[in-house]
């Protein structure tokens, strides 16, 4: 079992399960919910994957909760436009990928219409496999996952480059 941690607001993470069930061809993921108020039940998890979707105010307890999460983990997926100013501990074989907005991000967004969307990979990553995913661009059709935010669709489409077992 693959124990994917999605540390955001409830609505978001109910929309990321939804559509990650409905793209990633496993049976095998179990995605768990991790916010602020749940955090101290969730330290003794060994998560494969933490995605950090958005950044709640946490103290300092819950920030070492956290990292301690984290850095245990073989993928860090991280919203780079919430979490640029915030230090994540890894250990060395973890993959830390972000995504964002920004230009600097692993997974951005290279154009986006009403209906669909350019998904730019800028550097190559290694899914579960370890088989390298190559920078390039894919087209997603976003009215299909129904976001609240573009982040969320990089959210999702990270955590399917990593886990789909299809190729990419």
């Amino acid at each position: 079992m693959h124990f994917i941690g999605i540390f955001s607001n409830y609505s978001e993470y109910e929309l990321i399960k939804r559509n990650i069930i409905k793209i990633v061809n496993r049976k095998d993921l179990e995605l768990i919910h991790i916010s602020s108020k749940n955090m101290e039940n969730m330290k003794n998890i060994v998560f494969e994957t933490i995605v950090l979707c958005n950044q709640e105010n946490i103290n300092d307890k819950q920030k070492n909760i956290l990292n301690k999460l984290c850095s245990n983990c073989m993928f860090i997926i991280v919203n780079a436009d919430v979490f640029c100013n915030t230090k994540i501990i890894s250990n060395k074989k973890t993959n830390c990928i972000s995504y964002g907005l920004n230009q600097k991000s692993t997974i951005t967004i290279s154009s986006i219409q009403e209906d669909k969307a350019i998904l730019s990979i800028q550097r190559n990553i290694n899914n579960l496999e370890q088989s390298t995913i190559e920078m390039g661009e894919m087209e997603i059709d976003v009215k299909q996952y129904k976001p609240n935010q573009i982040e969320n669709i990089l959210a999702i489409f990270t955590i399917y480059l990593i886990y789909s077992k299809e190729n990419n």
